[in-house]
């Protein structure tokens, strides 16, 4: 009876005081002076320069993510900071090739959970945190990404969306009497959706003929949310009340499932070809580790909205970039000329992936550069720090810390490019430009790097 008592007593004493504005008051005071000192004099990440305020939020970066402008925040914080900079209470950027590599070569720094705000409907190749759930998907997409994979579906690609541009862009200048004005920008992201189209979606989109396509953006409006869910987790509940703020487009969903079903009964009715090792067709044949079984419709949809969201503005933004370089540099854009006109006289001739690796090293080299100065990748890759910690260009990282590896960043890396800023495509030439090429990280690297990279 004496304890009843005593809960009861307690039980009373706490309502009391819970119900005293001054007490609860007292206490959120308490608490936010215990959090500034220790953040301030206590925490291991106190010897990392960077921002006064990012020792207590993160705001500033959260701010930055929000409004697109994580490239140019992080860019002047390590320009003033250094490789390794705070940027929260537990967020780190780095900017060290080495250390880029030494975090993406295990998979024992996971994903970040900033990422599930990337799974849509379900875990994708891209989002999932999950080790074996990752392995898995490579598996069963990597034949689309092989050699034999790319090969079957280059001459698709070729005919059907590259002749297609050339066309187009042939009219207009016939049609202008000798030149045409034009957004290339628009026109390349409309030739990458229709490629995508055919590897993911098993069809054409026909965007570059209709100057453009819905499905672009559904999934630039899936992009934007899921930045936001990616920032604020707790909005993900609310998306069926909140409107416009949805994982997935429905218009997108319903995109998706005809395009799954017209496929089978392609496959059903003996019409599709199995020589073609498209991405929609390795997971449609997929079997998943767990349950033996093959990917839900909602599976499907996951991969299918990811590799238009990693494919279509990623590479279109990379050619808009090199074709802006070339007509900056017009001497590098007279060298590119006069090594395809010399190892291809015939205009005629469609050239394959294999022969301008073979034959064009210095238009591969233009190619590297623009990645290089301006990957479409223009944020940070999120990774959490294991028990063990790790230490990073001298400094020690504790365990629950989040690492950014900001690609921008060790993309101007001096310790690998020197102080050599400008558009210099000669560095990836000879035995040291080969060796170069391997500190490109637009595609990441390690353990996580995207299965497109080829």
């Amino acid at each position: 009876m004496k304890i009843v008592e005593l809960v009861e007593i307690t039980k009373s004493y706490f309502l009391n005081y819970c119900n005293n504005s001054k007490f609860l008051y007292s206490v959120l005071c308490a608490f936010g002076v215990y959090k500034i000192v220790y953040y301030a004099f206590f925490d291991g990440l106190r010897g990392i320069p960077g921002p006064w305020a990012s020792r207590f939020t993160f705001y500033p970066i959260r701010k930055a993510l929000v409004s697109g402008e994580t490239t140019r925040y992080l860019l002047s914080l390590h320009k003033k900071y250094g490789p390794v900079v705070r940027i929260g209470p537990n967020w780190v950027s780095d900017s060290r090739v080495s250390d880029f590599k030494k975090v993406m070569a295990t998979h024992r720094f996971r994903k970040s959970s900033d990422y599930d705000g990337f799974a849509g409907v379900h875990q994708n190749i891209f989002s999932t945190r999950d080790e074996e759930f990752n392995r898995m998907r490579r598996r069963q997409i990597g034949p689309a990404f092989s050699h034999t994979g790319l090969d079957s579906v280059e001459s698709i690609v070729q005919s059907i969306c590259v002749d297609s541009l050339i066309d187009k862009l042939g009219e207009m200048v016939d049609n202008g009497a000798g030149s045409a004005q034009f957004n290339y920008f628009k026109y390349l992201q409309n030739t990458t959706a229709d490629v995508i189209g055919e590897l993911a979606f098993g069809e054409r989109f026909y965007a570059l003929e209709n100057d453009g396509h819905p499905v672009t953006g559904w999934v630039n409006e899936s992009l934007k949310n899921s930045f936001i869910f990616s920032s604020f987790p707790i909005l993900r509940y609310f998306q069926n009340i909140i409107p416009g703020l949805t994982i997935i487009e429905p218009e997108l969903r319903q995109f998706c499932l005809d395009a799954i079903k017209r496929r089978k009964d392609l496959v059903k009715s003996g019409k599709f070809s199995n020589d073609r090792i498209d991405i929609l067709q390795m997971y449609l044949v997929a079997v998943n580790n767990s349950d033996k079984k093959p990917l839900s419709n909602n599976e499907l949809i996951a991969e299918m909205v990811i590799m238009v969201l990693a494919g279509v503005d990623t590479t279109s933004i990379t050619l808009t970039w090199l074709i802006t370089y070339y007509m900056l540099y017009p001497k590098v854009y007279q060298r590119v000329v006069e090594e395809v006109r010399s190892n291809f006289p015939n205009k005629e001739h469609k050239i394959t992936h294999k022969e301008s690796r073979e034959k064009l090293p210095y238009f591969v080299a233009t190619v590297y550069e623009a990645l290089r100065i301006r990957g479409a990748v223009g944020g940070a890759l999120a990774r959490e720090v294991p028990m063990e910690g790790i230490e990073l260009s001298g400094y020690q990282i504790p365990q629950g810390t989040n690492v950014f590896m900001f690609v921008p960043g060790a993309h101007q890396d001096t310790q690998v490019w020197g102080n050599d800023v400008s558009f210099n495509p000669e560095r990836f030439l000879g035995p040291q430009g080969e060796s170069l090429k391997k500190e490109i990280l637009a595609f990441s690297t390690g353990v996580r790097m995207c299965p497109g990279r080829k």
